[in-house]
């Protein structure tokens, strides 16, 4: 019989409530206690549960994503490892490298977005982090603070210049620069934009970016067309940076497909870098002689690879490469204006084939033309033969490269048979050489 007073179903009811509450107390300890007992289990039964930590680390650390550097998204790595299992969490958290880069878009995303990615950067823990960023940073405050936060620790940095903001958003250095030399951790520096578009913009900005990285070993910018600087920034003395070895200002392929090249070698009047060993310039036309020697004086570098197009003022070509002595690589590039019976290599080649003080140190040497030039091979064979004979060092490799049209086209610009045999000596004596295309002609 049920109690019929209301205290006495009060009561009734609080003892059921208690009977239920420890029941499920019971229950609960219980699940807990077979879902350790099912871990362990599958810890027998499954091998990569035995693996050490260390090994199952180098596996997260394998996968591929479909973003690199990856995007703060759940569906990509290591985000996706957070949501497997609570063996594949535990370690993806254990496990700084996997979240050392990321790709970040700077346009507006909310505040959550820069909160995301200021977890992620903090499992990264002490490593130093490498950040692609794309877009604007004016856009979104959030992201230049978070950029801010973590600007000791960048190792490595990208920016995508989107062709789609407008030029007066488009990453403004004072944005990450806090206090003079805040990138110290700074090795590489990579600037994109579209190569249909140069970007244009005060040359300072960069500048100002390699000022505050004293570290900086590897630069590579797109083509930039610069604004005019004022006489004072001029006058202004050039930044040194010691460590720099590899410098790469914009695509040498830029002036062939698309007609125009944009004005990145200015920058080096307000450079010296006496650690610099590889260096590729779109275009020489933007600095001039006096000022590229200039350069090539203060800075003293071991150059060892150089990659340009020969400027318009052929002589000028032969002037710089005696001032690089150390020049094991070079790689020439003609210009789709030459005159069609001109050849812009002409200088060059010749000296290399008569003096043994010219680039001593050369063993690979690199050509390429867009237009249908005849080249000498007569000198050609007569240099080749002067370097491999007459020269402190032996040239390794050579390479005449044309567009595929022109192997179709221009049959009768291809060396006769007398020279043809020739190389063919020369190449049964360990010397590599490739005329033509993708396929050797020779």
């Amino acid at each position: 019989m049920w109690p019929n007073s209301v205290a006495e179903l009060h009561e009734v009811i609080g003892e059921l409530s208690s009977a239920i509450d420890a029941q499920q107390a019971i229950l609960h300890d219980l699940l807990a206690k077979r879902s350790e007992v099912l871990r362990k289990l599958n810890f027998f039964l499954d091998p990569l549960a035995r693996l050490p930590l260390e090994l199952q680390s180098n596996i997260l650390l394998s996968v591929d994503s479909d973003n690199y550097p990856p995007k703060p998204i759940p569906k990509s790595p290591p985000m996706v490892f957070l949501g497997v299992c609570r063996l594949w969490r535990d370690i993806a958290l254990a496990t700084p490298q996997l979240w050392v880069k990321i790709h970040i878009d700077s346009l507006p995303r909310g505040p959550n977005y820069a909160k995301l990615c200021n977890l992620w950067l903090e499992r990264a823990r002490t490593l130093p982090l490498s950040i692609s960023l794309h877009g604007s940073l004016k856009l979104d405050h959030s992201v230049q603070n978070l950029l801010a936060r973590y600007s000791a620790k960048l190792s490595d940095l990208k920016l995508s210049l989107s062709p789609n903001v407008s030029l007066d958003a488009r990453f403004p250095y004072v944005v990450w620069r806090r206090e003079e030399q805040s990138l110290p951790a700074l090795k590489t520096l990579s600037i994109a934009a579209s190569q249909e578009d140069p970007y244009s913009g005060d040359m300072r900005e960069w500048l100002g970016i390699m000022r505050d990285a004293p570290n900086l070993s590897r630069c590579v910018m797109f083509d930039m067309e610069y604004e005019e600087q004022d006489d004072d920034f001029a006058a202004s003395d050039p930044l040194t940076l010691q460590s720099l070895e590899t410098l790469k200002l914009g695509d040498v392929q830029s002036i062939f497909r698309f007609g125009k090249h944009g004005s990145s070698a200015a920058i080096l009047r307000h450079l010296t870098l006496p650690a610099l060993k590889a260096l590729t310039l779109s275009s020489l036309d933007e600095i001039t002689m006096e000022e590229m020697t200039a350069f090539l004086h203060r800075s003293s570098m071991p150059l060892e690879s150089f990659n340009t197009a020969v400027p318009l003022e052929f002589h000028s070509m032969v002037h710089h490469l005696r001032l690089i002595p150390s020049l094991v690589t070079l790689q020439l590039h003609g210009r789709p204006d030459d005159e069609p019976d001109g050849d812009p290599f002409l200088l060059t080649l010749d000296e290399l084939r008569t003096a043994s003080d010219f680039l001593p140190n050369l063993r690979e040497l690199e050509i390429y033309t867009t237009s249908p030039v005849r080249f000498d091979y007569d000198m050609v064979l007569s240099m080749l033969r002067f370097r491999l004979t007459s020269c402190p060092t032996r040239l390794e490799r050579f390479e005449i490269r044309f567009p595929q049209r022109m192997n179709r086209n221009h049959a009768g610009d291809l060396p006769n048979e007398e020279v043809r045999t020739g190389l063919r000596q020369l190449v049964e004596h360990g010397l590599k050489i490739h005329i033509g295309h993708s396929e050797n002609l020779l």
